[in-house]
């Protein structure tokens, strides 16, 4: 049996809500088989120390950063929810994404990119993560209309906090050899990924005042692992401050 959770940011903890997982929210097909798709950390998961603590099923696969990738032409803020999104480029926007509140969101840095962090994810500990995002499990299947495709969005974000997007990352730098054998394509650098995407709330807002202190970790972490001080400074210092 698979628990789905739901996560209470204000209290740190992981209440379940069901016992089944969200149906067709990810490509995956076998839960035997090696992952497709590797998980882009833009947020507080950019903290490993924080992934440890969320993914409890097998957090020495779930939380070993592998590389650092960007998101070419995508834009990183903090929205109504006082927590971390990501918006797609012109062309790949859907909803809310399209309208004047989201062409407000600044360009990220002078690379015009959004850095993460590349996790392997065990099958169970993505479905926990599914709660932290708050997927909504009944969501619609997309009808595949406009730019952004069912092979990108297969389903409506529905009711959820997030919904999930698979599209290609460019990795800047593995920080794992076996992860780089075994995942590292010929296509310029880039590797399939799954990003959790916020598409109705693009506001720019201030963060909650419990996310700064985990973003600070995050940012400490992350930087130590490769991430860019720079783009930091130029993107995510715009919203969360140093603590």
């Amino acid at each position: 049996m698979h628990i789905s959770i739901k996560y209470t940011p204000e209290s740190e903890t992981i209440l379940p809500v069901s016992a089944t997982t969200c149906p067709n929210s990810s490509p995956r097909t076998d839960k035997t088989t090696k992952p497709q798709y590797l998980y882009f950390a833009y947020g507080s998961n950019l903290s490993p120390s924080q992934m440890s603590q969320r993914c409890i099923i097998n957090p020495s696969l779930s939380a070993k950063p592998l590389a650092i990738a960007i998101l070419p032409k995508w834009r990183w803020l903090i929205c109504e929810a006082g927590y971390a999104n990501v918006l797609p480029p012109q062309g790949m926007r859907v909803g809310p994404q399209n309208s004047e509140a989201a062409s407000k969101v600044p360009v990220s840095g002078t690379e015009d990119a959004v850095y993460g962090v590349l996790y392997e994810m065990d099958v169970a500990d993505e479905e926990i993560l599914d709660g932290y995002e708050g997927m909504d499990c009944n969501a619609e299947e997309a009808d595949g209309s406009g730019e952004v495709g069912v092979d990108i969005r297969p389903r409506e974000q529905g009711e959820g906090d997030y919904n999930k997007w698979y599209l290609p990352a460019t990795v800047v730098k593995w920080l794992d050899e076996d992860g780089e054998h075994r995942f590292k394509t010929e296509c310029g650098g880039q590797v399939p990924v799954l990003v959790y995407v916020d598409e109705e709330r693009v506001m720019v807002s201030p963060p909650k005042t419990e996310y700064i202190s985990r973003m600070n970790r995050a940012i400490r972490e992350s930087v130590a692992l490769g991430l860019p001080g720079k783009w930091v400074e130029e993107v995510i210092r715009r919203f969360i401050p140093v603590q």
